[in-house]
């Protein structure tokens, strides 16, 4: 029987649809088991590897679980490979499964009536079967897809896979790729992606003695700022395959050429601040914390001269300056540079400039300090010069003073050959191009009839010999031998090997200075102590052989000076303070060049008399104290013998062979005169101290006469004394004590005179050794007029010379208490300080 489907084309239609719509239900259920189960192996490999896995395992064993992985993942996607597309029988069984009665309407409407059928019986029971068909397909719907995955994983294990690596992956953070890549990683061993630790400071410069800052590694929500010095170093400890240090702005890697590490090895990575900047710590791609550097910069130390620079006698020069830093400083020193002329510098100089290294204050550098040093036998000595004072800091940093004109200091030549050689030396050297033919001049002039100049066959042949010399010279080299030459005729012709004997002197100062400052053993600074002693020793002794008429007590320092100050200079430094045994060997250096001063003015007649006359002023002035002293003691011993009980026995106040102490006074009264006599004769003016100190002397000579018996007010009317009668002796301590204060007035107004005539020809006359130590209203503290001196050095015990100026206080103390003009309760104080001593 076969029919036609005539009405039956909409139920035919939906058929079809709903056909297309089961073929692919039916293909998802086919492919989702195999995707779920591949799924489930993969969330279980990343499990394993999130977990770490496969940095515990060797390298077989990643090599031989990732093929495990593999080979199970094939397995569970085989199935796909198999895979067709399902036909329409299959789709409309699919879809029969879905229907609401057990039989089959969609795949039986697809039936059809089998050919060669076709009495009417058949086609009208196919024509109703039809029909009930059409409207069961019209009821028909696609059933949700199962792909039965409840059946075949009836545990849900899938769901434990998917669960256990969303656990590992939050555990693993921003690390999950490397330590997937890891079971990838067939090279061998390699460590674990999460560093045992991460570790950043910044490490300040040593010289700020400031502690290294840990930096704590958290994120954070802004960048940390640090402010750290400038010059500091960022140092970084971490594996560098799992941490990345990222800087921006003035931070540069200190080592940017460090070989590749080993992986897993941590290393240190340093960057040097030079200024502000920023840098990141991030770690699989992500950021653990970052910082924004201020860099604090150090500075330039400033230096400046405190006093205007001081040129000595022996051509040496003093500074005296200080030095300030935020952190210390490492060295200093003073250039020196020719001056710009308005007609032009000189093209050239054939000796550098001098440079003079400045010792730097205790501690760090920074502070006050003063140093001598030699510069008279530079060719540039006498030349007018620009001074800078430079100071480098410990980070490198450099700072320069004002620059100061002065006149470099030189040796003071007497012979007027020697000075005119020295300053053909200093022309040579310093423009050679325009005072060459000058010199050539001068050498011919200078040897012009050597006869009628005294000019000795060695000085001329010395001249021949430097003219010859200028003439043959080609270079500058050959120059400074010529001026090395006159160098030395200079010294020979001045004082002949005095000039090597001081030569090595202030060698072996210079040796000494630089142990005490280095800080040096007590065997080495005994050792050059030794040698400064026999250097000086050797140094005195040749300057007595060319001068044996010189007076011991005129010469500003002697043996046993020397002796003493070297003793205490060396224990002062074995005790520690090697600051005040380098104050005392400036002390010393000054002594010396007061000893090179007055043996150049013992040249000079008139200074020579000059010194001698200070020098009796000086003897004038202790006999003087000497006197007052004994008019005290006789003058106690007569209030004792009148407060004790009367015994008839007369006191003994003259000793036998002894002189009256009025003619002792009288005999300094004339000595007063004669010196003031001589001093006018000299062209000095007379001073007003001198007069009131004579008048004193012989107010005092009135009051001696007569062992002072007679009563108080018994003289006559003359108020000096003269001609009268005496007063007693506690009136005649009181016009001695008068005459020494009026003496010392006048001393002081005479020195000024001297000083005046000094500051002229470039010299200062001084008194001699002893009366430079007991000078006329010297403060026994060292402290100038104004006091400034005494401040500026602080307590008695801290100065550079204790030990003399206790005693200079002790004698102080001493004449104060001897006054009897002076309150009881101040002498009293003095007795106590005494008994303390």
């Amino acid at each position: 029987m076969q029919t036609s489907p005539g009405n039956e084309s909409g139920p035919a239609r939906k058929l079809d649809a709903l056909a297309r719509r089961a073929g692919w239900a039916l293909t998802w259920e086919r492919v989702w088991p195999p995707l779920a189960w591949s799924g489930a192996l993969i969330a279980l490999f990343l499990a394993a590897s999130w977990f770490g896995l496969w940095f515990a395992a060797p390298r077989l064993a990643r090599i031989g679980g990732l093929a495990l992985f593999a080979l199970a993942l094939a397995a569970t996607l085989a199935p796909l490979a198999w895979l067709r597309r399902p036909s329409r029988a299959q789709a409309l069984a699919r879809l029969d499964r879905g229907a609401p009665d057990a039989h089959r309407p969609a795949s039986d409407f697809d039936d059809r009536l089998a050919n060669g059928t076709g009495d009417e019986m058949t086609n009208a029971l196919w024509a109703l079967h039809r029909a009930r068909l059409a409207r069961r397909v019209e009821g028909l719907a696609l059933s949700p897809p199962a792909p039965g995955m409840a059946k075949r994983d009836p545990r849900a294990l899938r769901f434990a896979a998917i669960l256990l690596a969303l656990a590992a992956g939050w555990l693993a953070g921003s690390e999950r790729y490397p330590r997937v890549a890891a079971a990838f990683d067939w090279r061998g061993v390699i460590a674990s992606a999460a560093p045992a630790r991460i570790d950043a400071w910044i490490d300040p410069p040593a010289y700020t003695n400031k502690p290294p800052l840990l930096l704590k590694i958290a994120a954070q929500e802004k960048p940390e700022n640090v402010v750290v010095p400038e010059n500091s170093v960022l140092i970084v400890r971490a594996d560098p395959a799992q941490v990345e240090t990222r800087v921006e702005g003035a931070l540069t890697p200190s080592a940017p050429d460090a070989p590749k590490p080993a992986p897993g090895v941590p290393i240190e990575r340093r960057f040097v601040i030079h200024g502000d900047g920023k840098f990141t710590l991030l770690q699989g791609g992500s950021a653990l914390a970052a910082f924004t550097i201020s860099a604090t910069p150090s500075g330039k130390p400033a230096i400046a001269l405190i006093d205007p620079p001081q040129s000595n006698l022996t051509g040496s020069l003093t500074l005296h300056y200080s030095i300030a830093d935020a952190y210390g400083v490492a060295g200093a020193q003073a250039q020196f540079a020719l001056p710009n002329a308005p007609g032009g510098s000189p093209t050239h100089s054939l000796v550098e400039a001098p440079k003079l290294g400045l010792p730097l204050p205790a501690g760090n550098g920074v502070g006050e300090a003063r140093t001598t040093s030699d510069l008279s036998e530079h060719p540039w000595a006498g030349a007018k010069v620009v001074m800078t004072l430079q100071a480098t800091d410990v980070a490198g940093e450099s700072g320069q003073s004002a620059p100061v004109t002065l006149t470099l200091p030189q040796r003071n030549f007497v012979n007027p050959l020697a000075k005119a050689l020295v300053e053909q030396r200093r022309g040579l050297i310093i423009d050679p191009d325009s005072n060459r033919s000058r010199l050539a001049k001068a050498l011919d002039a200078l040897m012009i009839a050597p006869e009628a100049f005294d000019t000795t066959a060695g000085v001329y042949l010395g001249l021949r010999t430097a003219k010859s010399t200028l003439d043959a010279a080609r270079t500058d080299k050959d120059l400074v031998e010529v001026a090395d030459l006159l160098w030395a005729m200079a010294l020979q012709i001045e004082n002949g090997d005095a000039s090597r004997a001081l030569r090595e002197l202030r060698a072996a100062e210079q040796k000494l200075r630089e142990a005490l400052q280095r800080g040096a053993s007590d065997e080495e600074i005994k050792a050059l102590t030794k040698e400064l002693r026999e250097k000086a020793e050797e140094y005195m002794r040749e300057l007595a052989q060319q001068n044996p008429g010189v007076d011991p007590d005129e010469a500003p320092l002697d043996a046993q000076d020397l002796e003493s100050m070297l003793d205490r200079m060396e224990d002062t430094a074995r005790n520690g303070a090697r600051e005040d045994a380098e104050s005392m060997l400036d002390q010393m250096q000054d002594m010396f060049e007061n000893l090179r001063s007055g043996r150049s003015a013992q040249s000079d007649p008139a200074e020579q008399e000059l010194r001698k006359q200070m020098s009796e002023l000086d003897k004038l002035l202790r006999d003087q104290q000497a006197l007052r002293d004994k008019t005290f003691k006789r003058s106690q011993k007569k209030r004792s013998s009148r407060a004790a009980p009367d015994d008839g026995a007369q006191p003994q106040d003259q000793q036998e062979g002894s002189e009256p102490l009025d003619q002792e006074q009288g005999n300094l009264r004339d000595r007063l005169a004669e010196l003031q006599r001589r001093l006018k004769a000299l062209g000095l003016q007379g001073e007003k101290g001198f007069d009131d100190a004579e008048g004193d002397m012989s107010e005092a000579e009135g009051d001696l006469k007569g062992d002072g018996s007679g009563p108080p007010g018994s003289g006559g009317p003359d108020s000096k004394g003269k001609g009268r009668g005496g007063k007693g002796d506690g009136d005649a301590v009181d016009a001695q004590g008068r005459a020494m204060q009026a003496l010392r007035e006048g001393a002081q107004g005479l020195q000024r005179q001297m000083q005046g005539a000094g500051g002229q020809s470039g010299r200062t006359l001084m008194m001699g050794r002893r009366g430079q130590r007991n000078q006329p209203g010297g403060d026994p503290l060292g402290r100038g007029p104004n006091g400034q001196r005494g401040a500026s050095e602080g307590q008695l015990h801290e100065g550079p010379v204790a030990a003399e100026r206790a005693r200079r206080v002790l004698q102080e103390l001493r004449r104060r208490l001897s006054d009897p003009n002076r309150p009881t309760d101040e002498r009293e104080y003095f007795e106590r300080l005494l008994r303390h001593d």
